[in-house]
């Protein structure tokens, strides 16, 4: 997390860099960022992916459903009550991160080691991001797109079933039966 302060300086110059944008995009890969930053510009995609999906969702729910009423959708669909909720989550996230930025600053918490499974620093604030990253990614593909008639499982499932016929078909073709299943 303090990797956020020290690359202030740098970050004001990208944005105070308007007069010259074609100089931005290829000055932001040569930045290294840290896990924090990463996972917070993870974060950050994948909630406004959430909001996207979620207002796609409440459309297609209100084409599926029309009534004669104009306000049904703002009703039921997209309205501010949902914008306010989206934001109220928003908020709740980047202080359950910058929560558990405090504790490690506070108790002096160093970073875990687990050369076996990643090559980055794990740090309860990273654990606080990721967990911020599940909950959105879950709101984004089992909740909002099945609601917009994309569902995951049902997917997962007829990709299983032609794999396994597809399997079955060479067992029966290494066995030398021809029959297909």
């Amino acid at each position: 997390m303090k990797e956020f302060f020290i690359y202030k300086k740098y970050s004001l110059a990208f944005i105070t860099a308007v007069k010259e944008p074609a100089v931005i995009i290829p000055a932001v890969w040569l930045a290294s960022l840290s896990s924090c930053q990463l996972g917070v510009a993870l974060l950050f995609g994948l909630m406004i992916g959430d909001f996207f999906s979620g207002v796609y969702a409440s459309w297609v729910i209100f084409k599926q459903n029309p009534t004669n009423e104009g306000l049904r959708f703002r009703k039921h669909g997209f309205s501010s009550e949902k914008i306010r909720l989206s934001l109220s989550k928003s908020v709740t996230y980047f202080l359950f991160i910058m929560g558990a930025y405090g504790i490690e600053w506070v108790f002096k918490i160093k970073s875990f080691r687990a050369e076996s499974y990643t090559d980055h620093q794990i740090t309860i604030t990273l654990i606080s991001i990721a967990i911020s990253c599940a909950i959105e990614f879950y709101s984004i593909f089992f909740e909002n797109l099945p609601k917009a008639g994309f569902s995951i499982e049902v997917q997962v499932k007829a990709i299983y079933g032609k794999v396994k016929s597809v399997m079955t078909a060479i067992k029966n073709l290494r066995n030398g039966d021809n029959s297909t299943p």
